[in-house]
């Protein structure tokens, strides 16, 4: 069966980034396991991990009585290489995960440490949980540099959710655009330069369509010069729209904007590496 893997910190986000988990899971048709990394040091002061585990799956049951011991899993040591040695393990396809910290609260959305080494380290994509609504995502976002990643992304995001409909975006800048006045180029050859930078540009939006045919009913292109970051996942943005999930990869141009995005992000977000 397909194995989806949820950690968590029992900081107070934990029973939302649970639920959602869940939900997820459900809507996957995956087996979830669920997963909880002691800390070395915290570990110094209480040497027996089997009571530990056991006082954590009391306290879970509380909360989600379906929870089976078989499917929770403590470790102890490095959160990170033992969330990533587990997956590699279970063979799982996802990992799910809030952002990390004992202060960490759904309303704040900022991403912890701990979040960003555990995106670091794994080879399978990580979902952050950044709000707890539990809903399909009908509609996903992802970022497009055109590259082979992106290409990569998009299959795969269609594959976990193949219901969803996909809005590609694909920002761009034209280089040199507040010199040239001061390198003495005239209006016309500044507009000339700047209507074959756009014209590439969407050229290459349409090869990058094209090589995309089999999923183009899913997808629609935007392109738009402007900075990714603030475009779309602002609230105070005029062209911010509605999303349930935004896709991205931590490759090619994509990448200097990926930590920004989630932490700014109050959609969840997929983030593939490779």
């Amino acid at each position: 069966m397909n194995t989806i893997l949820v950690a968590i910190d029992f900081s107070n986000s934990s029973s939302e980034v649970l639920k959602k988990a869940i939900f997820i899971s459900n809507m996957m048709k995956s087996h979830l396991k669920v997963v909880h990394v002691v800390e070395d040091n915290i570990f110094n002061f209480h040497k027996d991990s089997s009571k530990i585990k056991y006082n954590c799956l009391k306290y879970l049951k509380e909360e989600f009585p379906t929870i089976k011991e078989k499917d929770f899993y403590l470790k102890v040591g490095v959160v990170e290489d033992e969330i990533y040695n587990l997956s590699k393990e279970l063979k799982s396809l996802l990992v799910i995960t809030g952002a990390s910290g004992e202060n960490f609260s759904l309303e704040n959305f900022f991403m912890g440490s701990t979040t960003k080494k555990l995106i670091r380290t794994l080879e399978i994509p990580t979902l952050i949980i950044k709000n707890s609504i539990q809903k399909e995502y009908k509609k996903i976002l992802i970022p497009t540099d055109f590259s082979e990643y992106s290409k990569y992304v998009i299959e795969n995001t269609l594959k976990f959710f193949p219901n969803s409909l996909i809005q590609l975006l694909h920002m761009y800048n034209i280089p040199f655009k507040n010199r040239l006045n001061m390198y003495g180029i005239d209006n016309e050859t500044s507009q000339k330069y700047y209507v074959n930078i756009t014209k590439k540009v969407f050229n290459d939006g349409d090869k990058f369509m094209s090589s995309v045919e089999n999923c183009k009913d899913k997808l629609s292109l935007k392109v738009e010069n402007d900075t990714l970051v603030d475009s779309y996942i602002n609230d105070e943005n005029e062209n911010s729209n509605e999303f349930d999930l935004i896709s991205l990869h931590t490759t090619g141009n994509i990448s200097f904007f990926t930590f920004d995005i989630l932490d700014k992000s109050k959609y969840d977000v997929l983030v593939f590496k490779k």
